[in-house]
C-alpha cells in the first residue's frame, strides 16, 4: 500500500518522495542540461540533493499542506521519470492560488511525460481546492511553454529581461489556468 498522496496516469505513477529515490532524483538534478532552465533547482553534491529530498519529504506531512511535490515514475520500469510540485501562493480552504513547477529526465524529453504528469496533477489540485493555478518559464523553453498550453493555461504576460539565465537577462512567459477553464 502506497503511503500518501498517489495518481496514475496510463504511463505514469504520481507519488510522494521516498528516501530510495535519492540517487535518481541526484542525476536530474546534478544534470546540467536537464536543469538548464532551472539552474535554482540544481545540486552541486549528494548532499544537497539529500537536503532537498529530506525537505520536500518533510512538506508532504504539514498540515495544512502548503506543497505537493510528487515523483513522477514509469509505470513500467518502476524508474524515476521526473517531479511535479504545486505550492500555495495565497487563499483560503476551498480557493487556493497554487504555483506550479516541473522537471522530467532529459531522455524522456518530447515523450509527453510532462505533458501527462502535469495534466494529472493539475486535475488533482483543481478538484480539491485550486481556484488558480500558475506557472511560469523563459520564453525561449518552447517545450515548457507547449506542455502549459497542452495542459489549458493561457499566457497571460511577458515579463520582458526579467530573469537572469546563462550571463544574460531573459524574457519570462507567465501562464495561468483558472478551475473554470
Amino acid at each position: 500500500m502506497a503511503d500518501g498522496l498517489w495518481l496514475t496516469t496510463p504511463r505514469l505513477i504520481l507519488r510522494e518522495h521516498r528516501a530510495e529515490d535519492l540517487q535518481a532524483l541526484h542525476a536530474m538534478l546534478s544534470d546540467p542540461a536537464t536543469t538548464w532552465y532551472i539552474p535554482d533547482m540544481r545540486k552541486g553534491d549528494l548532499a544537497e540533493t539529500d537536503a532537498y529530498l529530506r525537505s520536500v519529504m518533510r512538506d508532504a506531512h504539514v498540515c495544512p499542506r502548503l506543497r505537493y511535490n510528487l515523483i513522477i515514475e514509469e509505470k513500467t520500469t518502476g524508474h524515476v521519470a521526473g517531479s511535479v510540485g504545486l505550492h500555495v501562493i495565497e487563499g483560503e480552504a476551498g480557493s487556493v492560488h497554487y504555483g506550479l513547477g516541473y522537471f522530467v529526465r532529459r531522455d524522456l524529453w518530447n515523450a509527453g511525460c510532462a505533458t501527462e504528469a502535469v495534466r494529472a496533477a493539475l486535475d488533482y489540485i483543481l478538484a480539491l481546492d485550486a481556484h488558480r493555478v500558475t506557472a511560469s518559464c523563459l520564453a525561449e523553453n518552447i517545450g515548457s511553454r507547449r506542455v502549459l498550453e497542452k495542459c489549458g493555461f493561457v499566457q497571460e504576460g511577458l515579463l520582458r529581461a526579467h530573469t537572469w539565465h546563462d550571463g544574460e537577462w531573459k524574457d519570462c512567459a507567465v501562464y495561468g489556468r483558472l478551475k473554470e477553464a
